[in-house]
Formats: structure tokens, C-alpha cells, sequence
């Protein structure tokens, strides 16, 4: 493999440990309430406290049961009417359930996204910076190694920044980074006055209008747009940077789970919950085209540097799509506008003699900024598969590669992306965030 001069060396797993081991505690496990005190005034105490669910728990305890059982027995009615709403809006609108880290993670391209130590990779697309995101909702910053820089940048740590999703450079822009997490969008301006060490001010904020996490983000190819998805509402919102508007996408169907610009700026897809996904059409003022996908939802989407070809994978099939976005004006066939596999991604053995399987259901899609590898992780095995791609004007093939393994049995691969090309990369550096919080960077040739 060829070297990698000037790339730090990052490994977050001490890192994770120390903050693993950092004590946690509130303020009602420290200071013991006074006995003395009456029904509503504990009840108004927890509101402020805990918010209003707390406050309704302690109105039903059998403590302000004994006290005061009028206002128990209110509170009992009030609760069930609430639930009886809570059912009703389920049966109407079952995807607006509560969004649990369990079900961000069951939709999101980072494997094991609870556990995992890494769980977002992000490089600049012009410069040589990466952010990392880690399980303890730190973003860690690295650039080029040089004589008179180690390669290690700021830290990102907001108590506004919890539950990291996804992240983004700003296009054309050398400091400006997005967060997407539980409480919204955090807006980082990093310049070279950023000392080292913990910065906890982002220099802007953005709740989801209906005060919803942030599932995945895009940019598109200038950083004018910003394109933003949550699993709790059917609409894309796409940002005006520049003049702080909103732009929602709204169609019918389950809410969107993930995001992809293609590369020419064109298209947007946009990949749902549900069996649907839409192709948005940026040029034609945002015209819709609605997919289905056969098997479950769309759990990873890839696009061919020519924005030609699109790849993707569902959550419990095993085959590879693709879709062509090009039309042939010769002998046009019916395939033209269809979902076509092309892959089937079964788990087999490989030749080795502990029986060690490789595929299976995918977790994760990635293609060289070359156009000439595919790579594959998956959700049940720890291997990643290679693939040698070629692209011509109107066909997309894919061939058998070889594939990648952590340095243990138990490691898997989290994470991976490549760096885009630039002015300090003209090679396809695949990086790989594995699950104990090691980043790997393996030159294709």
C-alpha cells in the first residue's frame, strides 16, 4: 500500500475510555426535597425541575396519592386522555413515534450507531481537514501533518450538541462546519484563530421547526443550499444559507431517513422509512419523481462521480441497485427508468479455514472520487468487500475486488468515506472508522 505522508494517526479509543469514566449526576440526586412541602408546590417543583411529564408522574405517586387524592385522580384522567390521543395520532400517523437512539440508529448508515466509538466521518472537500465525531458527542478536528503543525485541531463539545447524526462541510467555504444531532444544526466557524482545546460556543443554532432531530444533511455542490431530514417529518428542508429562509419539501408518504445530492448538482435523493423514495429534480423547481423500493427501506445510497448511475442498497435485501439517469436517444430500452440489481450481495465463506462469512444485508455504500471502486460494508459481518467498477456513458459494471479486515476478529467497520480530490489529494484514500474508535486510511490503486 502505498505511504501516507502528512495524514495524522487517529485513534479515539482513550479518548472514549476517559469519558467513559467521567461521573454523571443531577441536582435532585444531590439535594434532598423538604418533607414539608405540599402537593402542588413539589408537582410545580419537578415541572420546572424535570418538565411536564415528570411533574404529571409525581402528581400519580402514591406519595400525592395519600396527600391529595383529587388531584390524583385529575391527573390519572388527564393521562389517559393524553395516551388515548397518543394512540389515535400512532393509528393516523404511526411515523410520528417518539424518536428513540434506537430508532435513529435503526436508519442510520453508521453500524451500531449506539455503540459504535466513531460515529460520523467528515472531510473538507477542498482542504485537508477532517471531523470526526465521536460516541461522547465530540467532534474532533485533524489536518495535514506539517513542520510546524502536529496534524491535531480545535474540539467541539456543546452541551446544544447531543446525539450526532450527521455532518458537512460547507462547500467553497475553509472554516464553516454543520452538525446535525438530537437538538438540530450547530454551526461551527473554524479559523486559524480557533486555539486548541474545547470549544463549547457554536456560532449558530437551528431547531428543527417541529423541534425534531436531525437524521441527515447534504449540501449541495456551491453550499448555497443546505438539505436537512428527520425521521419525525415528511418534509425536507432545504436552508437558504445566505438569508437564514426555509424551504420545505413536502409530499405525502412516511418521513424522509436519508439524504444524497448528486455530484452535478441536479438531483437530490432522498430515501424514507417507508418502501418510497424520491428523486427531487433541482434545476425544475424541485419536480418529484417517486421510487419504490421492493424489499424495505433504502438503507445506503451511493452516487457515480458523473452523477450519471445511482447505487443503493435496502435494509434486509441483499442485492445491489442501480439506477440510470441517463436515457439512450438509440434504441431506448424499457430498463431506462427501472430499479435494475446487479449485484446480489449473499453472504459466502472465504477461502480460509475458520469459515470466516463476508456480506450479506449492507450496511454502508461508498465509490471512489475516481469512479473505479465500490465499497461495501455490512450489517451482520465484519469484512469490507472491494469491488472494481466501470463506467461508461450509459452502463454501470461492477466486478469481484478483494476486501479489507480489521486487526481483530471482533473489529468492525462503523464508518467509512472517501477523501474528495484536491489540491492535497489526487488519490482514492478510503477511510475507515472502526468500532473501537480507530480510523484507518487505505490508498486504492
Amino acid at each position: 500500500m502505498p505511504a501516507l505522508k502528512h495524514y495524522p494517526s487517529i485513534n479515539l479509543n482513550r479518548e472514549l475510555l476517559n469519558t467513559s469514566n467521567t461521573a454523571h449526576f443531577n441536582v435532585g440526586e444531590i439535594f434532598i426535597p423538604v418533607e414539608s412541602e405540599s402537593v402542588l408546590k413539589r408537582i410545580s417543583r419537578t415541572f420546572f425541575e424535570s418538565g411536564f411529564w415528570k411533574a404529571l408522574d409525581e402528581a400519580r405517586s402514591a406519595r400525592a396519592r395519600e396527600q391529595s387524592p383529587l388531584i390524583s385522580t385529575t391527573a390519572d384522567y388527564f393521562a389517559h386522555l393524553l395516551e388515548l390521543y397518543r394512540r389515535l395520532k400512532l393509528e393516523v400517523f404511526p411515523h410520528t413515534q417518539k424518536l428513540s437512539a434506537e430508532r435513529i440508529a435503526q436508519y442510520a448508515e453508521t453500524r451500531d450507531w449506539i455503540h459504535s466509538g466513531i460515529r460520523y466521518i467528515a472531510w473538507h472537500t477542498h482542504l485537508f481537514k477532517v471531523a470526526v465525531a465521536g460516541v461522547d458527542d465530540v467532534v474532533r478536528i485533524y489536518s495535514k501533518i506539517t513542520d510546524k503543525n502536529a496534524g491535531i485541531g480545535p474540539v467541539l463539545k456543546s452541551p446544544t450538541q447531543t446525539q450526532i447524526t450527521c455532518m458537512a462541510w460547507r462547500p467553497l467555504c475553509a472554516f464553516e462546519l454543520v452538525v446535525g444531532c438530537h437538538q438540530g444544526l450547530c454551526f461551527w466557524i473554524i479559523d486559524n484563530n480557533m486555539h486548541l482545546g474545547r470549544s463549547i460556543n457554536p456560532s449558530h443554532t437551528f431547531k428543527h421547526p417541529s423541534n425534531l432531530p436531525i437524521s441527515s444533511l447534504q449540501w449541495n455542490k456551491d453550499g448555497t443550499l443546505l438539505a436537512t431530514a428527520s425521521l419525525g417529518d415528511r418534509a425536507i428542508l432545504i436552508w437558504h444559507a445566505d438569508d437564514g429562509k426555509i424551504q420545505p419539501l413536502k409530499r405525502l408518504g412516511p418521513p424522509s431517513s436519508l439524504l444524497s445530492w448528486s455530484p452535478d448538482n441536479d438531483h437530490l435523493i432522498a430515501s424514507t422509512v417507508g418502501h418510497v423514495f424520491r428523486m427531487w429534480e433541482c434545476y425544475d423547481r424541485w419536480k418529484t419523481e417517486r421510487w419504490v423500493c421492493n424489499s424495505d427501506s433504502v438503507q445506503s445510497t451511493c452516487w457515480s462521480p458523473c452523477g450519471r448511475f445511482l447505487l443503493f442498497v435496502a435494509t434486509k435485501d441483499p442485492i445491489l441497485y442501480c439506477i440510470r439517469l441517463v436515457q439512450l436517444h438509440i434504441n431506448p430500452s424499457k430498463y431506462d427508468n427501472e430499479v435494475m440489481p446487479i449485484a446480489d450481495l449473499n453472504a459466502c465463506v472465504l477461502n480460509d479455514r475458520s469459515n470466516t462469512l463476508i456480506g450479506g444485508p449492507a450496511q454502508q455504500l461508498a465509490m471512489d472520487p475516481l469512479g473505479k471502486y465500490l465499497i461495501v460494508t455490512f450489517k451482520s459481518t465484519n469484512y469490507i468487500a472491494v469491488f472494481r467498477t466501470y463506467i461508461g456513458q450509459y452502463e454501470f459494471e461492477i466486478s469481484g475486488g478483494h476486501y479489507l479486515s480489521g486487526e481483530s476478529a471482533d473489529e468492525y467497520p462503523s464508518y467509512i468515506c472517501f477523501q474528495p480530490l484536491n489540491m492535497d489529494n489526487d488519490r482514492s484514500v478510503l477511510t475507515i472508522g472502526w468500532s473501537g474508535g480507530r480510523i484507518q486510511l487505505y490508498v486504492l490503486n
